[in-house]
């Protein structure tokens, strides 16, 4: 059976049992106090170690004969090329150029993170020959001869990377097809340790913290654009023609409404983005059908859709861990006699807990932003407090991003947990499968989420700070709690205002010099501290595209004069 015919057999998607995705977590003894209670012991558990930082990067040098000679009978064979070849000329014009901003891009790491990068990973086209890999492409400026180099860089082809049963879909020339097969580059940390993936057009500018990536206490970073897709029905052909990332963005949110229930999702920020290669794994395998339509697609824009990575491992995230509060609340703490069904003394004490949150609930300062306090949280831990990203706006232990604007004045138990939630039934003799716990479940996580976004509001304002009155009882449901406590680790993450960084489209010399090359290089004002030079040349003249080459070497260079160790001498 081919690839695509088996892709149609496929579920959208599947729902992978907590106690499953959490099985190879490890807790450190510290965890449980810091989720229920939002404080860390430092004089109980110590200081906490630095984490150290995989970078990870799609490359590609379009402008190599060699490459131009493997590319060009999949570009003729593909759907999308035209009896005249216009879509051969223009669709690899900047999306396969190289300015040779890799080079600079490795200086700024090895100056503004180098102190926790653990290892840089190249993930590369092959070059082809009688349609067999041959060798991969690499840069001519890094010193794979120097032993000291290739323990820090690792150049990985496709064919390295990808899964067995996918390989037969190579060569692809989709980034998106990339790096929807990312997680599987191996760490010599662990696979639930952190990587950074970035284009070669990005740039660290200032001084990082291993915070503005990833800390132990909160998370991964995450950032997000101001537009959101709420995609309410199955996207259409006009979709898929929609300009850049839109059709991912508009079929990967569907996806998501379809999984986790309806909303507006934030698109992801233009720079790097901060992954768990276990979480990313779990999220695009959680869209199985998807997942293997996204593998085929040879090309970006050939007919259909795929999945976007970032924006489905994100929010899959962040979805992941708001379910994992609800079922912690409904399943388990709530369930108390594990008989499926909540009795009327669960019931009760559900009201009780949420009557308890109400007495708080206009206290606008009763409940302590978390999000307010993570440089002072993170040193009294041992751990840098964020250089770059350090406009906080939400971390996962105040609660769901959802609730933060959440209006729940209207909310109510009958209407939002099951009709007659609230009324005596002790009397009757069987269990009233209206309070099925499971049921609510998925009412509250799917397929009402604001509803189960207020029942965690109001069950949280029963405490200051920390996420206690969602886990399961620490004196008769420990096995339970610390399932939950793993899981709350495992989907933690922070979100962070991005307007410390700058997206750039270049589109020629002039505005180079003009504007970045002044600004920065002659002027010396102060550089963000994170820079996407973004290319978006058009022009074919030979003098013109050198031009723009030497500007940007010239201001690269003068940004990260200084020769990186894995360059050749």
């Amino acid at each position: 059976m081919s690839l695509e015919a088996l892709a149609e057999t496929l579920p959208d998607f599947t729902f992978v049992p907590f106690e499953k995705a959490v099985e190879n977590e490890v807790l450190h003894g510290w965890e449980d106090d810091w989720v229920s209670t939002g404080e860390y012991d430092d004089e109980k558990w110590g200081k906490l170690k630095e984490p150290k930082v995989d970078f990870v990067y799609l490359w590609v040098n379009g402008s190599e004969d060699e490459f131009q000679k493997t590319i060009r009978p999949w570009e003729e064979n593909s759907v999308l090329n035209d009896p005249v070849g216009e879509w051969i000329k223009s669709h690899g014009v900047n999306r396969y150029r190289d300015w040779d901003e890799l080079r600079y891009s490795f200086r700024s790491i090895e100056k503004n993170a180098g102190h926790f990068m653990n290892n840089i990973k190249v993930l590369v086209n092959a070059i082809y020959d009688n349609d067999s890999p041959v060798r991969k492409q690499q840069p001519t400026w890094l010193d794979l001869e120097d032993p000291k180099v290739s323990k820090l860089v690792q150049v990985i082809a496709q064919e390295e990377l990808f899964e067995a049963d996918k390989k037969a879909c190579l060569p692809t020339f989709n980034s998106l097809t990339m790096e929807n097969q990312i997680f599987n580059t191996e760490s010599d940390i662990d696979q639930a340790s952190p990587f950074f993936a970035m284009s070669d057009d990005m740039l660290l500018t200032q001084k990082h913290a291993p915070a503005d990536i990833y800390s132990p206490l909160f998370g991964p970073v995450l950032s997000f654009k101001t537009n959101g897709y709420n995609t309410v029905s199955q996207p259409t052909d006009v979709d898929a023609k929609r300009f850049g990332e839109k059709p991912y963005l508009i079929y990967t949110s569907w996806l998501l409404n379809k999984r986790f229930g309806t909303r507006k999702r934030k698109g992801q920020s233009h720079f790097g983005h901060s992954l768990s290669r276990s979480v990313m794994r779990e999220a695009i395998e959680a869209f199985p059908g998807p997942e293997l339509r996204s593998v085929y697609r040879r090309f970006r824009g050939e007919p259909g859709f795929q999945l976007y990575s970032w924006y489905v491992t994100n929010h899959y995230l962040i979805e992941r861990h708001r379910e994992a509060l609800i079922w912690s609340y409904i399943m388990l703490r709530s369930d108390v006699n594990r008989g499926g069904v909540l009795s009327w003394s669960e019931r009760q004490q559900v009201m009780a807990d949420l009557a308890a949150g109400a007495e708080n609930a206009n206290k606008v300062s009763f409940r302590r932003k978390i999000f307010y306090h993570v440089p002072a949280a993170l040193t009294k831990a041992g751990l840098e407090a964020p250089a770059v990203n350090t406009d906080s706006l939400w971390t996962s232990l105040d609660g769901p991003h959802a609730i933060r604007d959440a209006d729940c004045s209207q909310f109510s138990v009958s209407e939002c947990l099951a009709p007659g939630f609230d009324i005596d039934d002790s009397e009757t003799s069987n269990p009233n499968p209206t309070f099925n716990a499971a049921v609510i479940h998925d009412r509250l996580s799917r397929q009402n989420p604001k509803c189960g976004d207020c029942l965690l509001k109001n069950l949280l304002q029963q405490t200051q700070a920390g996420l206690g009155p969602l886990l399961p009882h620490a004196e008769t449901q420990q096995t339970d709690r610390e399932i939950v406590v793993k899981a709350i680790m495992r989907y933690q993450y922070i979100v962070v205002d991005p307007s410390n960084s700058l997206f750039v489209m270049v589109t020629d010399a002039d505005q180079i010099d003009s504007t970045l090359h002044r600004h920065y290089i002659k002027e010396k004002r102060e550089l963000p501290g994170q820079m996407c030079l973004n290319d978006d040349v058009v022009t074919e003249e030979d003098q013109e595209l050198k031009d723009v080459q030497q500007a940007m070497r010239d201001f690269l260079g003068g940004l990260f004069p200084e020769t990186g160790t894995a360059e050749r001498s």
